[in-house]
C-alpha cells in the first residue's frame, strides 16, 4: 500500500481500525497509515495517532509513533512532538529510538533547543540502536543543529564501537556540511578514511566532500587520492566523487593521474565518478593523457559512462578539442542511447568555433 491507496474512504476505514479490538489490527492500521506517509496526514488521522500512543499495547505505541514520523513534518504539532519527547525517556530501546527516528523525520520543524538537547543525549545512550537513530536524527536537521555542542557529540560518535553508529556519525556531519567543517571534524574524518568498515571509509570521503574547499587541505587529498586504490568499489567512487567536489584545488598531477587511472576500474560506477570528477577540474585536466583516455571512455560499454566522457570532455572545453576527439563526438552523435546523443551535442557547443568543421 502506498500513497495511491489514500483515499479519504481508505484513511477513514483505517481510522476506524485503530479502535479495533484485535492489537494486531490496531498495529497493521498504525503501519498502513504511515506508508501513506503525508497523504494520510489529517487532523483527524494525527489526533487518532496520538491517541494510539497511549494505548495499552506497546507494538501498537510503537506503530503509531513510527506512523507519525513518517508524515514528517505535517505531524509535528507541539502534541506530538511532546509526546516524542516523553518517548526518549521510556525504558524500551525500541521506544526510544523510534522517538529518535520520528523527531528526525520532521526536520527543521523538531529542531528545537530541547529537542536537540535530548538528542545529544541520546547519542550516549547504552543501546547502540538509539545512539545511531539519534545521530540520524540530528543529521537530517541539517544546518539548525550544527551546533559546537551536537558537532562534538557526533565527533565522539565517530568513535563508537559499534560500525552503525560511527557510519550515522560519518553521514550526519555530512548532511551539516561546511557547517560542521571544523578542523578537528576534519582530522577525525580523515582517520575514518581508515576504519575497518569499507562503509565509514566510505561514509567518510561523502562527508569531506560536503564540506567544500574548507576540507580542500593537502592531507585530505593525499588520503582520498589513496582511497582511490580501496578494495571496495563503494570506497573507489566516493572518493573520487569527493576530489571532484574539489574541483580545481585539488587538480593536481598526482590527483588527474590517479582519475586517469580509475578511468580503467572494472566497476562501472568508479569510472563514470572518475569521469566526472575529472569534468569538474577544467581545463586543470586538459592534458593529453587526460584527453586520450576520455576518448577511450567514449566507446565504454556503460551508456552513462560514454555520456560523462562526452561531458567531461566538453567542460574541459577548446584545449580538447582536436581533430580526433571532435570526429569521435560526431560519432557519438549517432550512440544508440539518447543520452550520450545530447551530451555529445553540449560537448561539441562548449568547443565552440573549433568544433564548427
Amino acid at each position: 500500500m502506498d500513497e495511491k491507496a489514500a483515499t479519504s474512504e481508505v484513511i477513514n476505514r483505517l481510522i476506524s481500525a485503530l479502535g479495533d479490538s484485535d492489537r494486531s489490527v490496531r498495529w497493521h492500521a498504525c503501519e498502513a497509515l504511515g506508508k501513506m506517509d503525508e497523504k494520510a496526514a489529517t487532523s483527524e488521522v494525527i489526533n487518532r495517532l496520538i491517541s494510539a500512543l497511549g494505548n495499552s499495547d506497546r507494538s501498537v505505541r510503537s506503530g503509531a509513533r513510527d506512523a507519525l514520523g513518517k508524515m514528517g513534518e505535517k505531524a509535528a504539532t507541539s502534541e506530538v512532538i511532546n509526546r516524542l519527547i516523553s518517548a526518549l525517556g521510556d525504558t524500551d530501546e525500541n521506544i526510544r529510538g523510534s522517538a529518535c527516528q520520528a523527531l528526525g523525520n520532521m526536520g527543521k520543524k523538531a529542531a528545537t533547543n530541547e529537542i536537540i538537547n535530548r538528542l545529544i543525549s541520546a547519542v550516549g545512550d547504552s543501546a547502540w540502536s538509539v545512539r545511531c537513530n539519534a545521530c540520524e536524527a540530528l543529521g537530517q536537521m541539517g544546518g539548525k543543529a550544527a551546533t559546537s555542542e551536537v558537532i562534538n557529540r557526533l565527533i565522539s560518535a565517530l568513535g563508537d564501537s559499534d560500525e552503525s553508529v560511527r557510519w550515522s556519525a560519518c553521514e550526519a556531519l555530512a548532511k551539516m556540511g561546511e557547517k560542521a567543517a571544523t578542523s578537528e571534524v576534519i582530522n577525525r574524518l580523515i582517520s575514518a578514511l581508515g576504519d575497518t568498515d569499507e562503509n565509514i571509509r566510505a561514509s567518510a570521503c561523502e562527508a569531506l566532500a560536503k564540506m567544500g574547499e574548507k576540507a580542500a587541505t593537502n592531507e585530505v587529498i593525499n588520503r582520498l587520492i589513496s582511497a582511490i586504490g580501496d578494495s571496495a568499489w563503494s570506497v573507489r567512487w566516493q572518493a573520487c566523487e569527493a576530489l571532484g567536489q574539489m574541483g580545481e584545488k585539488a587538480a593536481t598531477s598526482e590527483v588527474i593521474n590517479r582519475l586517469i587511472s580509475a578511468l580503467g576500474d572494472n566497476h562501472e560506477d568508479v569510472r563514470w565518478y572518475a569521469c566526472e570528477a575529472l569534468g569538474k577540474m577544467g581545463e586543470k585536466a586538459a592534458t593529453s593523457e587526460v584527453i586520450n583516455r576520455l576518448i577511450s571512455a567514449l566507446g565504454d560499454s556503460d551508456e552513462n559512462i560514454r555520456g560523462s566522457a562526452c561531458e567531461a570532455l566538453g567542460n574541459i572545453g577548446e584545449n580538447a578539442a582536436t581533430s580526433e576527439l571532435i570526429n569521435r563526438l560526431i560519432s557519438a552523435l549517432e550512440d544508440s542511447a539518447w543520452s550520450v546523443r545530447w551530451q555529445a551535442c553540449e560537448a561539441l557547443g562548449q568547443m565552440g568555433e573549433k568544433a564548427a568543421t
